[in-house]
């Protein structure tokens, strides 16, 4: 364990070390300081890009990362449905009732989910459903779920709750029938009391002396939403504390209320999120079956899982020797007056897309990216995030110090690939077997964020490298 920490230091004080061995001093100066381009000893020139929408990729999402849950209907991206599923077990075990269970009467069962944001039309209405586990399926803590996976509901139990929820009400205190808890930025669905009397009606021996001995009896609960209703996206936490199923019941002889808990573990809980996209009404698929060697108009960007791009700088290469102030690649919005309101953009990432290697492998961009030990440092100069001019939304990348590593050292220069990363990890050079994160936390929200940009042959919304250079004397 100490042996690979100790390579894992020295490899990135190397990395460190190389970074600062490259560096042109040249392309110190912020973007605030470069010289004005006065066509003598500053110019400019912008060189043209290729852009493709390439493919699909899929993500799997784990317990502490926060979960989406909603159904949105996009006239440029198809339609997203995104469902939890995830065990909860008993807080403490050995579970007691406190009471013999021949005397419970189960007042209600409330399933409480933390809400913690909202991407979408929070004016619509979402229709939710809860349902059980088949329990014959296999669904292990310690198995990794892409957003492809489905599963499998109970058969002998159907659904036993359903909500009609207005995502902007969600951060209202609610203490309407909840035994005096003052419940906010919470989401409660009322279940039907036949599933409290099942828990009440396990043997507690058997099923209560453990959590994997529980999840034998309750393989999990999935929250669908019901397709056409809404236009939004929930953002979960499942190992917030304000998520928990609640059974409420008071003895036959006492009036009392008693709350026994049942809660996902970040230790032994399985966890997944069913993140469904459908392209069928979009003009995504056309784009993406067309032939290698286009130049598409319109590149498409959703956060994972969704459409990544790759991208061409060819004219770089053949560029003579110069100092290079600022090399910035600019993409902007092509406007969507429908959704762009609700639906707005997600961060963006670009990478270096090694064809070299099999498989092919995504890392940063060479000298361009800085680190700290093992995290990146400086994703915002980089430009990740979306910008705004005006009415304008666009991304500008700086990659100066790559684009005068490939004109003056002749450096090797990459395919480009553009992408809207979640938890994704990368290469932080391109001779190493070592990945990183691209941002810790997650650079976005699972599924939260979509753009449709100008491609490089985009008459309007053009894709382009600007670069801003002073002659070699």
């Amino acid at each position: 364990m100490n042996l690979s920490l100790n390579r894992f230091t020295f490899f990135f004080s190397l990395t460190a070390l190389f970074f600062s061995c490259t560096k042109i001093t040249t392309t110190d100066i912020g973007a605030g300081l470069i010289p004005p381009v006065d066509g003598v000893i500053t110019k400019d020139t912008v060189l043209d890009v290729i852009s493709k929408n390439t493919a699909y990729d899929t993500v799997s999402v784990g317990i502490s990362d926060n979960h989406v849950l909603g159904f949105v209907n996009d006239n440029v991206f198809g339609t997203t449905t995104a469902s939890l599923n995830f065990q909860i077990a008993p807080n403490v075990t050995p579970l007691s009732w406190g009471i013999n269970r021949d005397s419970v009467v189960v007042d209600s069962v409330v399933l409480c989910l933390s809400y913690q944001s909202v991407w979408g039309d929070s004016t619509q209405q979402l229709k939710l459903h809860v349902y059980s586990m088949d329990p014959e399926i296999i669904f292990n803590a310690d198995s990794s779920y892409n957003n492809t996976v489905t599963f499998e509901k109970s058969t002998d139990l159907t659904e036993f709750g359903g909500k009609f929820i207005y995502p902007y009400t969600l951060n209202d205190i609610d203490t309407t029938a909840h035994y005096r808890e003052i419940a906010t930025n919470q989401l409660r669905i009322r279940l039907n009391n036949s599933f409290g009397q099942q828990l009440v009606e396990l043997d507690s021996p058997t099923y209560y002396r453990s959590d994997s001995a529980f999840y034998t009896a309750v393989r999990g609960l999935i929250v669908e939403p019901e397709q056409n209703f809404g236009n939004a996206l929930l953002s979960i936490s499942l190992t917030d504390t304000a998520t928990h199923l609640s059974v409420y019941y008071h003895s036959k002889n006492l009036a009392d209320t008693l709350t026994r808990r049942f809660s996902p573990n970040s230790l032994t809980s399985a966890s997944s999120n069913t993140i469904l996209r459908n392209y069928q009404n979009s003009p995504i698929p056309s784009y993406i079956a067309g032939a290698s060697t286009n130049n598409d108009d319109l590149i498409f960007m959703q956060t994972s899982p969704g459409v990544y791009a790759t991208i061409q700088t060819p004219g770089v290469s053949s560029l003579s020797n110069r100092i290079i102030h600022r090399a910035e690649l600019l993409m902007y919005q092509v406007p969507d007056p429908t959704n762009d309101k609700w639906l707005t953009p997600p961060n963006l990432f670009l990478a270096a897309y090694n064809q070299d290697s099999v498989p092919y492998r995504r890392m940063v961009i060479p000298n361009d990216i800085t680190f700290s030990g093992s995290s990146i440092t400086n994703l915002t100069q980089f430009g990740v995030l979306p910008k705004t001019t005006g009415s304008t939304t666009y991304y500008s990348f700086d990659i100066t110090r790559y684009v005068q590593g490939i004109i003056t050292r002749k450096e090797k220069q990459f395919q480009l690939i553009l992408y809207a990363p979640y938890n994704q990890y990368i290469y932080p050079v391109e001779a190493t077997t070592i990945t990183v994160p691209i941002a810790s936390p997650s650079l976005n929200t699972v599924g939260v964020g979509r753009v449709r940009l100008g491609g490089g042959s985009n008459s309007q919304y053009k894709m382009r490298l600007h670069i801003v250079y002073s002659l070699v004397q």
